[in-house]
Parts: structure tokens; C-alpha cells; sequence
């Protein structure tokens, strides 16, 4: 027979353990705070807040900054578009003044037609 004051149904915890478990309760909500914080700073703040070009490196865009060479070599790029826009703007007029033309000339072979009977189209070529 077994004493009742000595058998235990259940095991006790042991005390050995290193870490409580309001530690990894503390430990698990500490992780998902810094998930979360860390998905609001690249979702709100990086994008709308922060300045861009200092985080793309491009804080600096001055003059002195760039080299001769490319400087140069942007100009010639903003000269050629241009050049290329106002041959585009004048392709566009005589584009348009071509159409005018055209409907203008529909107008007149529409006025010579017309005139006469307004049976004429019904009569048969005999």
C-alpha cells in the first residue's frame, strides 16, 4: 500500500528550467511588435515619408557634382529630343493640314453632286 500523501497523479513541473513561461509570452509578443514595426516602416514610412533620393543615393544632384563628360552628354540628349518633338509638332500640322485640305475638297464634290433633281438618282442610264 502507498501513502496518499506521497503519490502524485500528475508530474510537477520541473524546476530547472531556464526560461518561464511569462518569459516566452513577453519573448513571442517582443517578435510580433517587431514585425509588425518593421512592416510599418517599409509600408507607410519609407515610401510617403522619408526623403526618396537620400534613400536611392541621389542626394546629390548638383552642378559640381557630375562629371563633365555626362554633363555634356545630357545636354546633346535634351538637344536631340528636342530637335525630335518639333519635327514630331510639324508632322502633326501637315498631318492636319492635309486632312482639312481633304475634307475640304470632299465639300466642294459633294456641292457639285447634289445639284440638280432630287429624282436624278432614280432615273435609269438608257
Amino acid at each position: 500500500f502507498v501513502p496518499c500523501h506521497t503519490y502524485q497523479r500528475y508530474p510537477q513541473p520541473t524546476t530547472n528550467n531556464n526560461m518561464s513561461r511569462t518569459d516566452g509570452r513577453k519573448l513571442v509578443t517582443l517578435a510580433a511588435a517587431a514585425t509588425v514595426g518593421a512592416l510599418g516602416v517599409g509600408t507607410i514610412y519609407l515610401p510617403f515619408m522619408a526623403d526618396r533620393d537620400k534613400i536611392r543615393g541621389l542626394s546629390e544632384e548638383g552642378e559640381e557634382s557630375m562629371p563633365e563628360g555626362a554633363r555634356r552628354e545630357m545636354q546633346a540628349m535634351k538637344k536631340s529630343a528636342a530637335v525630335a518633338a518639333e519635327q514630331q509638332r510639324e508632322l502633326q500640322q501637315q498631318l492636319q493640314r492635309g486632312q482639312r485640305q481633304q475634307e475640304e475638297d470632299q465639300k466642294q464634290q459633294r456641292q457639285k453632286a447634289s445639284a440638280g433633281s432630287m429624282w436624278s438618282s432614280f432615273r435609269r442610264n438608257s
